[in-house]
């Protein structure tokens, strides 16, 4: 059944994925308005998008397994499903980075530090691909014994990048707030959620009373 349940996240995860080289494969073959009329723009922020979805849902598994109580959130099996959403985060920052590279700035590094004074939001993205990068390296059952505590130090990084993320977001606003903020209001909601959590454990005797 956990098998099961790892090839179904598996095969939701990488749907998108599917989507969008499907399309750029069309747009090679002559389909010219498949991805509007900046496709390389299109790719980006389709990237992007699932980024930082894959984020959302890993920084919401634990409370989720809190709210809902769900026998299949268990721990040990929470962390199994939580790896792969995170390493999923990873894979879409990763494509979103390179489709910027690509796309945009049309690999010419030269002009890389022109274009981060000149829209600061790429620094925060960067800086926070930078921070997620550990965290998909270390990510493993084996580097968790290697590091014992140190693992869930260095994983708690999720929630300062996390923070870069939605500040990356919000900071390219052009016309509609309404996506940027609502996903800026996710992060803020699940951090809550779980500082909430680290209160309580710190303070348990404080919060019963």
């Amino acid at each position: 059944m956990i098998r099961l349940r790892r090839i179904v996240l598996f095969v939701l995860g990488i749907t998108p994925f599917l989507y969008i080289g499907q399309a750029i494969v069309r747009l090679q073959s002559g389909e010219w308005e498949i991805l509007g009329p900046e496709p390389g723009k299109a790719v980006v922020w389709f990237t992007g998008t699932w980024a930082f979805n894959f984020l959302l849902l890993t920084l919401a598994v634990t409370p989720l397994r809190r709210l809902l109580k769900q026998p299949w959130l268990i721990q040990h099996r929470l962390i199994q499903h939580r790896r792969m959403l995170g390493l999923f985060a990873f894979f879409y920052a990763s494509l979103h980075l390179l489709s910027y590279f690509a796309f945009l700035l049309e690999w010419r590094f030269a002009e890389l530090g022109a274009e981060t004074i000149k829209r600061p939001y790429l620094l925060l993205g960067m800086t926070a691909w930078l921070l997620l990068l550990p965290l998909a390296v270390t990510s493993t059952r084996g580097w968790q014994r290697r590091l014992k505590q140190g693992w869930k130090r260095l994983h708690k990084l999720i929630y300062p990048l996390s923070v870069l993320v939605a500040v990356h977001y919000l900071l390219q606003i052009r016309s509609s707030w309404f996506e940027p903020v609502l996903y800026a209001a996710l992060v803020l909601c699940l951090l809550l959620l779980r500082w909430q959590k680290a209160t309580v454990a710190k303070h348990p005797d404080g919060h019963n009373s």
